[in-house]
C-alpha cells in the first residue's frame, strides 16, 4: 500500500501528513488569530457572556473547599487562606475571583505591614422576600401606606438633619430610619409617635 504523500504548509514550508490538524505558528502571525480578527464590541459581548456563565455555574470541588474555610473562618486574610489550602497564588485568586462573582464572599483590599492584601469575609447578606401589597387609594395617607410609614416623611427634624451634625439627627446613623429598614425586612409596618419625642 502506498504511503500518504505529505502535503507542504505554504507558511511554514514543514511536511505532514494531516496537513489540516497542522496549526501553523507562523500562519498565526501573517493573517492574525481568530481572535484578534473581533471588533470590541465582539470581544466585550464574549465577555459579558463568560461572566454570566460563571455567575450561575455550580461551584467545583476546589471552589467549595475554598468557600467551607471561609465561612467557618468568618474572617480571613489571602495569605492565611493561601496557607491553609496549599494552593498556587493564582489559582486561589482564580476561585476568589469566581466566589466574589457569584456574591458568595466579599474581598477588600486592606494595607497590612507596608503591603497590600485581601481581606476575605463570608457575604451573610439575607433573602428578602418581597410581596405585593394593595394600596387603598382612597385613604388620605395611601402614600405613607406605600412607603411603609418611612418616618422622614414625617419628621418634625426634618430642617436639622444633615450629614455635618454628630448626634441624632443625621442620614448616615438615623435611629428612626433604622428601625424602618429593619421593620421593613421584617414584613412589619413601622409606627413612630414623635410627639413622644423630646427635641434634644
Amino acid at each position: 500500500m502506498a504511503k500518504k504523500k505529505k502535503e507542504v504548509c505554504p507558511y511554514c514550508g514543514n511536511s505532514f501528513a494531516y496537513l489540516s490538524r497542522h496549526k501553523c505558528k507562523v500562519k498565526e502571525r501573517v493573517e492574525g488569530t481568530e481572535e484578534e480578527g473581533k471588533s470590541d464590541t465582539e470581544r466585550r459581548m464574549e465577555r459579558i457572556e463568560e461572566r454570566k456563565r460563571e455567575e450561575s455555574r455550580s461551584l467545583k470541588k476546589d471552589e467549595r473547599m475554598v468557600l467551607n474555610i471561609i465561612s467557618r473562618e468568618k474572617d480571613i486574610y489571602f495569605e492565611e487562606l493561601l496557607d491553609i489550602t496549599k494552593n498556587e497564588r493564582i489559582d486561589l485568586n482564580r476561585i476568589l475571583n469566581i466566589l466574589s462573582l457569584q456574591s458568595k464572599i466579599l474581598v477588600n483590599r486592606e494595607l497590612m505591614e507596608a503591603s497590600w492584601t485581601k481581606h476575605i469575609t463570608i457575604n451573610e447578606s439575607y433573602d428578602v422576600e418581597i410581596k405585593d401589597r394593595k394600596i387603598d387609594r382612597n385613604k388620605n395617607d395611601f402614600i405613607l401606606d406605600i412607603f411603609s410609614h418611612q418616618p422622614c416623611l414625617i419628621c418634625p427634624f426634618i430642617s436639622k438633619c444633615n450629614s455635618t451634625n454628630l448626634d441624632r439627627f443625621n442620614p448616615t446613623h438615623c435611629p428612626w430610619l433604622s428601625d424602618w429598614i429593619e421593620s421593613t425586612l421584617e414584613g412589619k409596618i413601622y409606627n413612630i409617635h414623635f410627639e413622644n419625642i423630646k427635641d434634644l
